[in-house]
């Protein structure tokens, strides 16, 4: 079956759904698993690093890969394998089982997330901010979907009942694996594009590039810890039930998702550092007002604009990436949303420790400092030479 070319894009978008609702439903996992299975706060975060720190080393190589010759087969392949990684940990109960059962989700989104970024910039057209925002919301949706999946499996069929994250990815790299035909010749349309621009002196600035992937590392660290510690800090500091605290992650899901698409719209019209750093700006107050606050109710109600403003700066992070390196726009996706957006897994056990020690409150205000951070260092990006901005309308010539 044919799609039009649009509908290309909506299909990715889906698959990205589909390849982050397991990882999107970990932390809401984590506190049954924590008052469940006897983890400790360190060794949840654990869990968090076996999901990123797989894929944010392989992510950039699997990119390189699809810059040299598209594979959309491996997109299949790593829909699968990210539903069939997170689903087995209610039949597990020695720990480094559950760490290898989640790194396959890891690896499965490392696979996914380089050829489905590259194929989400070709079919967008030259409205790049609202097509990688499309494709982002699908991640974000993933977030939300899967948390809720998890609670009900869960509370259905116990902790076995996780494995209902597994349908949705089993169905959609399935339907995928029809389309494979079109979507290689989209790609063959983007490489062949991509070498008359090369050929015409397009060049790639991988210095500022640089500059940005500092910014997205920062951003990482806070989102993965939002996403991790932000249900653990309801359940511990404000003492709600395991239920009440993983729903906290659905909430901060729809309320991206929301925000992504609301910020790649806005990058094509203002310029993508404007956006990303207006949302890094905003997010800080938020941020404090959720530690400072031992109100459930003020503080669920806040967690709507801290996330929003976090994920103002996702999609246009993404899309100025491929922008400042468009040679290499598999590569830039498996950097933007692979290496420097893992990271805040990697970094994610050393806040556990911390948490354990120091409590809670304390990550949450390190969460502030690298938010301070990465709007110092969002001032240091250039925007994309080409951003969309309201352009002054030319004014006319004096022939006299």
């Amino acid at each position: 079956m044919k799609f039009k070319r649009e509908t290309y894009g909506i299909l990715m978008m889906l698959g990205h759904l589909c390849a982050d609702i397991s990882g999107g439903a970990l932390p809401a996992i984590l506190p049954f698993l924590v008052t469940q299975k006897g983890i400790t706060l360190a060794s949840a975060a654990g869990l968090t690093f076996a999901l990123s720190s797989i894929g944010s080393v392989i992510q950039p190589v699997f990119g390189n890969m699809a810059d040299k010759h598209s594979r959309p087969w491996m997109m299949c392949l790593g829909i699968f394998m990210s539903g069939c990684g997170v689903s087995m940990l209610g039949f597990l109960d020695n720990y480094w089982a559950m760490f290898a059962a989640v790194a396959v989700t890891g690896i499965g989104s490392a696979l996914f997330h380089p050829d489905g970024g590259r194929m989400a910039n070709y079919v967008a057209g030259e409205r790049k901010g609202r097509g990688m925002s499309n494709f982002s919301v699908g991640g974000n949706l993933g977030g939300a979907v899967g948390p809720m999946l998890a609670v009900f499996g869960i509370h259905q069929f116990g902790m076995k009942g996780a494995a209902i994250l597994a349908v949705p990815a089993v169905l959609m790299s399935a339907f995928l694996l029809t389309q494979t035909k079109e979507l290689a010749k989209f790609a063959q349309e983007g490489s062949q594009a991509t070498e008359k621009a090369k050929a015409a002196g397009q060049k790639d600035d991988w210095k500022a590039f640089g500059k940005l992937t500092g910014v997205v590392f920062l951003r990482s660290t806070i989102s993965i810890g939002m996403t991790t510690f932000i249900p653990l800090f309801w359940m511990s500091v404000l003492l709600q039930s395991d239920s009440v605290s993983g729903t906290t992650t659905t909430i901060l899901a729809i309320s991206g998702a929301i925000a992504t698409l609301i910020g790649g719209r806005l990058a094509d019209k203002l310029g993508f550092n404007k956006v990303i750093r207006t949302g890094l700006v905003l997010y800080i107050p938020c941020l404090i007002a959720v530690i400072l606050s031992r109100s459930v109710a003020f503080s669920t109600l806040m967690l709507i604009p801290m996330a929003m403003c976090l994920n103002l700066a996702f999609s246009p992070s993404v899309a100025l990436g491929q922008k400042l390196v468009p040679n290499h726009v598999g590569l830039a996706s498996g950097i933007t949303m692979g290496l420097a957006s893992s990271f805040g897994g990697v970094i994610s056990p050393a806040l556990g420790k911390l948490g354990d020690s120091q409590g809670l409150p304390t990550v949450l205000w390190v969460l502030v400092g690298c938010a301070a951070l990465a709007c110092l260092g969002s001032f240091l990006v250039p925007d994309a030479p080409d951003s969309a901005r309201p352009k002054a309308k030319p004014q006319a010539q004096n022939t006299h």
